[in-house]
């Protein structure tokens, strides 16, 4: 194996959802960096892999990327693995691969399992259309909201818990009056499951009763997000003033608009 550092995606659930390519390289790497050395012990063993874990997360970049580094130009073959799936997605990583690159230090990707690419798959409206991944929402109410106007569009991929499920969908319906979502719970696991609710029903869904790891497939109908009471002659004599560019900017926090959605609208106005 050529040295460098190996981002290995493991299975999400199933241990059974690993490639021979990842089996090989954790077998053949000097060092594994993790997570969680408890969670990763179980799929090692699984495999008879008795390469050393280091516990690797985003609070150890400062204290442990000199040490990494000194490995790695000493030809040394390291692996970043996360708890499951495929590493940086949603998972630390981020600052040490861009600190290697301007080393020169080479990476390799291996690919495998990923929550995003099933939830994608099992949603049953995202397949053929564009989406944003947004990883998991921020805990705070308003700064849930502010990140799903922000990242709006007619899809939308989110990682969640059971502490945050119910916080979630209220959070979508907040922007939204007509959506879909379906949570998928514990992917590939035995006790997977899909679930559907929509603007219809989410008010008397029971959260409390979905647990383990979860991801939510969001399918919002962009004809009937929520915006307030739009004062069209305002937002006409605004745009013929400062242009569309600038009207945007001065009326976006009044109308929770998004960009695409204000461009759309004047674009309107205009063939009026």
């Amino acid at each position: 194996m050529n040295p460098g550092l190996y981002l290995v995606s493991t299975p999400i659930g199933n241990l059974d959802d690993i490639t021979l390519r990842a089996i090989n390289v954790l077998k053949n790497s000097n060092l594994i960096l993790c997570e969680n050395t408890t969670n990763s012990k179980k799929l090692l063993k699984r495999y008879g892999i008795k390469t050393s874990l280091s516990k690797y997360t985003d609070h150890d970049f400062y204290k442990k990327k000199d040490y990494i580094h000194k490995l790695l130009k000493s030809d040394q073959v390291i692996s970043l693995i996360s708890d499951s799936g495929s590493p940086l997605i949603s998972d630390p990583g981020n600052q040490l691969i861009n600190f290697l690159f301007k080393k020169q230090v080479k990476i390799y990707s291996i690919p495998g399992a990923s929550a995003l690419i099933s939830a994608i798959q099992l949603s049953g409206f995202l397949n053929k259309k564009s989406f944003t991944f947004i990883g998991f929402l921020p805990k705070k109410k308003e700064h849930k909201e502010k990140t799903l106007l922000k990242n709006k569009v007619n899809n939308l991929i989110i990682y969640s818990t059971k502490q945050q499920l119910q916080k979630d969908v209220y959070a979508i319906a907040s922007i939204s009056e007509k959506f879909e979502i379906v949570i998928l719970k514990e992917l590939t696991k035995i006790y997977e499951k899909r679930i559907y609710i929509d603007c219809e029903n989410y008010e008397h869904f029971n959260y409390s009763g979905v647990k383990g790891e979860l991801v939510l497939a969001v399918n919002i109908e962009k004809e009937t997000e929520k915006i307030d009471d739009i004062n069209i002659n305002e937002i006409k004599a605004i745009i013929n003033e400062l242009g569309v560019k600038k009207a945007y900017q001065q009326l976006k926090s009044k109308y929770k608009i998004s960009r695409n959605d204000f461009y759309k609208l004047s674009i309107d106005l205009k063939n009026d």
